[in-house]
């Protein structure tokens, strides 16, 4: 194996954390290696920007919030940060080294620093049905808008939360038209809602902007609330969605196309297998990395930084990023982090609004675990609810028991579809806490790895 290739800073993730890390640390003379697995910078939230920025004026439809999002990748893009795209890591060590992939051959850096900013992914959904052809997530719809101004007609939307109404709003301006908004979200605020909607108010655009979407929904859709006990029903595609409203009355809708949301939760599949210290968010319902009010992580000089830390949205991300930068260029030059700690005051503003949306938007548990017994869980190894109950009753204690009673996450995607599913199950059947249970212990390579891959392991510099 030749020698790691060296530098003051790994960040692993070009969202919007990762780029306001990059940026500071290469002004403050780090050398910086950006890794990340898509051709080009902006994650999920800034996804295509830079392409699209030359014909801007035929995708207004995405909105202010998309377009903020071009001046940080701009200043990313002029950075001295080497981003090396289509990279997918599948290792960190504690020794600070990065293993990954680029274009079919494996490769390995070194660093003083790594920060990993991930993101998030969407929370699963498993209904009846959701496996089906034509039914997707509303990331998937909204990958479609950036990344080829592209989406289907008539098409269906269920559940609830920012994301959603946001991409619906989008699909609406980009002129395609929408069979029906199914919200699955609870009708009725409670006390604790309102309480939370207090420190919400230090934020009132984001309030009055989220106002705004539903109010347009509403308008220019068939909008249906209260959505309970949704199944969707078809043979070799999706063919119709079922489901309960807040009265009482049963609908059924014919669609080809279906598009699920319930929120986002960390992705920690690399966290995880780093063997990163985590705890359980019962408000976020997801397991968050433990770190310091920097970012760093249980192991020393690796840090998180963005939504992989906790959901909180972009702003926060680009400032959590900035943070973690800032202290990591403090440390590598012996000096204070005393400028990390206003930028922190600045954060806090930034997340007022999350308790009340975390809160207001809480899944319930029938978007948690399916009634029906016949419901895929495990999509890899196509095991049902039904599958999976009886593997429990054995007297499963914890997700990583159940491996070996059924297979279940032990598939191509490691647990990212089903992990907080069958953690939710095991809890519930076991009468004990999510700590308790526990989640999947995930172990490198968190991807598909190839033999070919390793053979090649740094013989080769990735293409820039």
């Amino acid at each position: 194996m030749n020698a790691a290739l060296h530098y003051d800073l790994i960040i692993i993730g070009a969202g919007p954390a990762g780029m306001s890390a990059a940026i500071y640390a290469s002004k403050n003379d780090m050398t910086v290696l950006v890794l990340d697995d898509q051709p080009a910078g902006g994650g999920q939230v800034y996804r295509h920007v830079m392409q699209n920025a030359a014909a801007q004026n035929k995708a207004q439809f995405l909105g202010s919030d998309y377009w903020s999002g071009h001046k940080l990748a701009d200043e990313f893009t002029r950075s001295s940060a080497s981003l090396w795209p289509e990279s997918r890591v599948w290792q960190i060590t504690k020794e600070r080294e990065v293993f990954f992939s680029q274009k079919g051959k494996a490769h390995r850096a070194q660093a003083g620093a790594i920060l990993i900013a991930t993101g998030a992914m969407e929370r699963p959904m498993p209904i009846t049905g959701w496996t089906l052809p034509g039914v997707m997530t509303i990331g998937a719809a909204q990958t479609m808008l950036k990344t080829s101004h592209s989406g289907v007609d008539g098409a269906l939307f269920v559940g609830s939360g920012p994301l959603f109404y946001l991409t619906i709003w989008q699909y609406l301006n980009a002129g395609f038209d929408i069979k029906a908004v199914i919200d699955t979200a609870p009708g009725k605020m409670s006390l604790l809602h309102y309480f939370w909607a207090l420190p919400a108010l230090l934020q009132p655009s984001m309030l009055i902007k989220g106002l705004k979407w539903r109010s347009e929904i509403r308008r220019k859709t068939h909008y249906i609330s209260g959505a309970t006990a949704v199944s969707i029903s078809g043979d070799s595609q999706a063919e119709a969605l079922s489901f309960t409203d807040a009265s009482g009355k049963q609908h059924r809708l014919e669609a080809e196309h279906i598009f699920l949301h319930q929120g986002v939760v960390p992705s920690i599949n690399l966290t995880m297998a780093t063997e990163l210290e985590h705890r359980w968010c019962p408000r976020q319902l997801c397991w968050h990395p433990k770190t310091d009010i920097f970012g760093e992580s249980s192991v020393q000089q690796i840090f998180v930084a963005g939504d992989g830390m906790g959901i909180a949205g972009a702003a926060a991300a680009i400032s959590s990023g900035k943070i973690a930068a800032m202290r990591i260029t403090a440390k590598a030059r012996g000096t204070s982090s005393l400028n990390a700690v206003f930028q922190m005051v600045r954060q806090v503003q930034k997340m007022a609004i999350r308790p009340f949306l975390d809160y207001a938007f809480k899944p319930a548990d029938e978007w948690l675990v399916p009634h029906d017994e016949n419901a895929i869980i495990c999509r890899c190894e196509s095991l049902t609810k039904a599958d999976i109950t009886k593997a429990i009753t054995l007297g499963v204690s914890g997700p990583n028991q159940l491996k070996s009673f059924s297979r279940a996450g032990m598939g191509r995607c490691q647990g990212r579809m089903c992990g907080l599913t069958i953690q939710k199950m095991i809890t519930d059947h076991n009468s004990q806490s999510d700590d308790k249970t526990g989640y999947y212990r995930l172990r490198p390579p968190i991807r598909p790895l190839t033999v070919g891959e390793l053979a090649a392991l740094a013989d080769d510099t990735p293409t820039s």
